[in-house]
């Protein structure tokens, strides 16, 4: 049992590292500096980084699914949904380097796969289903086609994430994600969803 929380620790310690400093940059000397521990200790656990990176992202991930699943439970509405979780988006990406993704993408497979399956079944899920649900409810236009935004929306989060469009000297990730959504909103909300939008953000102010 103690062995599993030593290494649950490990990873859970890593996530953070690799967030704000990117996949590539930060070494299993970092981690073991990190945690307060030899780097043998690291690898009494672990093979490799490249495993630690594949752990690290599927508990992400886990993570990422809980918090999407219980933020779709807590809302009344299809607007509230939407809101809730682009908040919870720009707090996320408050503390991620914006080098994660192609770090992921070039050098991790195996944690990339991943990365990817958790897009098409979770992400992808949640928004298409969303925007079904708010064409329901009267507060989508109902003109549009869920499928084709829900991947318009996957789009433009990974594009965040690009430096060549986006280069971290000008933009944060915070202020891109809402100037995307505020774009994304305006495309599909009817006169009513518009409406209730505009309460939510009143009352966050």
């Amino acid at each position: 049992m103690e062995k599993d929380l030593v290494k649950k620790k490990i990873i859970s310690e890593s996530i953070e590292l690799f967030m704000k400093y990117g996949l590539r940059s930060v070494t299993m000397d970092d981690i073991a500096k990190h945690l307060g521990i030899s780097k043998k200790t690291i690898y009494q656990h672990f093979k490799d980084k490249e495993e630690i990176i594949l752990l690290s992202t599927s508990m992400y991930f886990t993570k990422e699914r809980k918090d999407m699943e219980e933020i779709e439970n807590g809302t009344e509405n299809a607007v509230e949904h939407l809101y809730n979780l682009s908040v919870c988006l720009r707090e996320r990406v408050k503390n991620i380097n914006s080098s994660v993704l192609f770090d992921l993408k070039k050098y991790y497979n195996r944690a990339w796969n991943n990365y990817k399956r958790h897009k098409h079944e979770v992400i992808f899920n949640s928004v298409f289903n969303n925007l079904k649900r708010g064409m329901t409810e009267g507060l989508f236009r109902n003109d549009i086609n869920p499928e084709i935004l829900a991947y318009l929306r996957m789009g433009e989060i990974e594009l965040s994430f690009d430096k060549e469009y986006f280069p971290e000297d000008k933009f944060t990730l915070g202020e891109i994600h809402e100037q995307l959504f505020e774009h994304f909103t305006q495309g599909i909300l009817s006169e009513k969803g518009f409406k209730l939008l505009e309460t939510y953000k009143q009352k966050a102010v």
